[in-house]
């Protein structure tokens, strides 16, 4: 689990809605100019519309993301005075499904600047610190805002009729790689990030097998187990599947192999009998390369060889150990 003192340090940053308290105080919002919109009513009242100071921000998403969120997210007018003369464009505007939207684009957005070094949110859960921080669009709309770059209502209000294009990437990118630096700073993130990353615990992990967690179950694994420990695990699955290969469906020889030679051998003496290649195809097993990535890694002709590889490696353990697992 989280250590108490990620927990704690998320706990001013992260709140239950990413939105809540955009911008510190009334006062600084109204000084950059975005008090709220409001639509004048028959009655001569006005009403505020919901989620109107996140317009700017939703100009803002590019393009390629917005085609993602559906029609109805992706339609709504690029013109603010039509905008605002589109009922059904202002019951959007106002929708949970719109908040949605800009805290899920705004995480997708900020990740390649905010971890770097970890290509795929997707591979984490919602309880990992570093998926919560990029989820908090509060921080990072409220930095542009901060940093001046997006428009304001206001200024949209002065110009209703100019188109509101799309940002080119160049741009984009020159404003994330500035804003999200300056946020991490500002609310003292890194350290939450860096702890996270040294701390790393089942909970953080999407159900979905990726290589981080695979590679973080293995070293939580050897650091606990006096025994070095590779799997033959699911190579009759892969090879049904993917090779639809008959040999298989007989008395599963693996799964027998797999747990004498976890449970009674010493695997590193019995690993240690072996050549290099067939060392490097059991690891890449483990670390869930398919039998044709193995052949072209290790410049192999066909995912057969590997597989033949695998059985061998079932009868020198058969010899090794003098028992019969039906690799003979």
């Amino acid at each position: 689990m989280q250590t108490p003192q990620v927990q704690q340090a998320l706990k001013p940053v992260i709140r239950t809605n990413p939105l809540n308290d955009l911008l510190d105080s009334e006062a600084e919002r109204t000084a950059l100019g975005l008090s709220r919109i409001g639509l004048r009513q028959r009655d001569g009242s006005v009403r505020e519309l919901r989620n109107s100071i996140l317009l700017p921000a939703y100009y803002l998403i590019p393009e390629e993301i917005m085609k993602k969120c559906g029609q109805e997210l992706y339609s709504l007018p690029r013109f603010f005075s039509l905008l605002m003369l589109d009922p059904v464009a202002i019951e959007t505007m106002e929708s949970d499904l719109f908040v949605l939207c800009i805290i899920d684009c705004y995480a997708y957005m900020v990740w390649p600047y905010l971890c770097p070094d970890i290509p795929y949110m997707e591979i984490f859960s919602g309880d990992e610190p570093s998926w919560r921080i990029a989820h908090a669009a509060g921080i990072w709309i409220t930095e542009l805002y901060r940093l001046d770059k997006i428009p304001t209502l206001r200024e949209y209000s002065a110009n209703p009729y100019a188109f509101i294009p799309y940002a080119p990437p160049e741009v984009l990118d020159s404003i994330l790689s500035e804003i999200v630096p300056s946020a991490v700073k500002r609310y003292d993130l890194q350290p939450i990030i860096d702890a996270a990353k040294e701390t790393r615990c089942f909970e953080d992990f999407d159900y979905r097998e990726s290589r981080q967690k695979i590679d973080f179950y293995r070293k939580w694994y050897h650091t606990r187990s006096k025994k070095a420990e590779f799997s033959l695990e699911g190579y009759k699955e892969h090879l049904m599947e993917v090779y639809d290969d008959d040999e298989w469906e007989v008395p599963d020889p693996v799964s027998s192999f797999e747990d004498e030679v976890i449970e009674n051998v010493d695997v590193q003496r019995f690993l240690s009998t072996l050549p290099e290649k067939d060392k490097t195809i059991l690891q890449m097993r483990q670390d869930g390369y398919t039998l044709q990535e193995i052949a072209d890694e290790l410049e192999y002709k066909t995912h057969s060889a590997v597989l033949k590889r695998i059985k061998s490696i079932g009868r020198k353990y058969e010899k090794y150990s003098g028992l019969n697992f039906g690799f003979s």
